[in-house]
């Protein structure tokens, strides 16, 4: 395709919005390197710059901090961002949501644009939209309808930005359920794996003595009950704690089942075909909870509030489940279950397997880099 134009990424990270964008455009770069496509960051602050190389130790990528932005008010440094982008042939990738109409009408007139997106605030004026929710075949017409003007849309769980340690063969089910993965994400204000581990300890007696058993526990950076759990630890042998854990597909192979949190998790558990229950503490995280569950990939045990009044969304008495329970009593009772259910039945597990693995392949960054290096070609300005 002629020589390659340099991929500018367009995205922050900080405490108010957390990491999940850092993370999801290293992966797509990542990708792109493999194509030989060179990346340059572009970020607000130095803290969006220091999460990068902590993510990137090895400095893989340049980092460049745009000294007019401000992360929540994007249009301020258009001014100089145009001027970047006028230096050389390039492509802007944007991942943020304050990103504005007039941000990227501004931007689309310089160079090609692609756009991440999971709100659909707008119809965004770009070359190319990527949505990556799980999309039910007959709602990917409302979803095609939105995006009337973006040149190119991928749409759909098969362009989920994983990081590349997901691209791997699934593991083979093991005839008994010797490990399970429980993962809270970054916090855990419900106490749930706390509560979790005293419910298998009452209700799942049997399966727990069993030698060799063992129970792994993805201790979150913000964990409150950290120390509790490290006491623990010392007192059950099959408790097993880990933390700031760097090959996490590795972690999930070795694993049998798991219990997660929604978020991205449940994308990479798909990926690893690790057959698992989820359930839900906020109301962001209701929509990416039932869609796994409606498509039949990842059973949804409920919520951790106490009762409808504090969810502003409600799954329907029919969604596909465990129980769709609410409160900390519920959710606890339908994980015992899946974990009983699943353990007794290995057709299941391999069911279960097969039925994630084919919704997310763990390809979908090598997918998006693809699209960017045509994107780039394609929709080239002429300065």
């Amino acid at each position: 395709m002629g020589s390659h134009r340099l991929i500018y990424f367009r995205t922050d990270g900080n405490l108010q919005i957390a990491t999940g964008h850092l993370m999801r455009c290293l992966s797509i770069a990542q990708a792109c390197q493999v194509l030989s496509l060179p990346v340059c960051f572009l970020v607000s602050d130095e803290d969006s710059a220091s999460l990068l190389k902590q993510f990137d130790p090895a400095g893989t990528f340049p980092v460049r901090i745009l000294s007019s932005a401000v992360y929540n008010d994007m249009e301020k440094e258009l001014t100089e961002l145009l001027s970047l982008l006028s230096e050389a042939p390039s492509l802007l990738f944007v991942d943020s949501y304050f990103v504005t109409e007039p941000y990227l009408q501004a931007v689309s007139g310089i160079c090609p644009v692609a756009y991440l997106d999971d709100l659909q605030l707008f119809d965004y004026p770009v070359d190319l939209v990527i949505n990556y929710d799980i999309i039910p075949e007959d709602m990917l017409p409302s979803y095609q309808a939105a995006y009337k003007r973006a040149g190119q849309t991928l749409l759909g769980a098969s362009y989920t930005p994983l990081r590349r340690q997901f691209q791997m063969e699934v593991p083979a089910v093991r005839p008994s359920v010797k490990d399970i993965l429980i993962t809270t994400g970054g916090s855990d204000p419900y106490h749930f794996c706390l509560n979790l581990l005293s419910c298998f300890q009452e209700r799942l007696s049997a399966l727990i003595a069993e030698p060799d058993f063992h129970l792994h526990v993805l201790i979150g950076s913000l964990n409150e009950d950290k120390r509790l759990l490290k006491e623990l630890a010392e007192e059950l042998p099959f408790l097993k704690l880990h933390e700031n854990v760097t090959d996490m597909a590795a972690l999930m192979a070795s694993c049998d089942l798991a219990i997660s949190a929604a978020g991205t998790t449940l994308y990479e558990l798909c990926a690893v075909g690790i057959p698992a229950v989820n359930y839900s503490f906020a109301d962001n995280q209701l929509p990416s909870s039932l869609a796994f569950a409606n498509v039949g990939a990842v059973p949804y045990a409920g919520d951790l509030r106490m009762d409808t009044e504090s969810c502003s969304i409600v799954p329907s008495p029919d969604s596909k489940g465990t129980g769709s329970a609410y409160g900390l009593p519920g959710v606890l009772s339908a994980v015992c279950h899946f974990v009983t259910d699943m353990s007794g039945n290995m057709a299941k597990r391999k069911s279960a397997q097969q039925s994630m693995h084919r919704l997310i392949d763990g390809k979908g960054s090598c997918r998006i880099a693809r699209a960017l290096e045509e994107c780039a070609f394609h929709n080239f300005r002429s300065p």
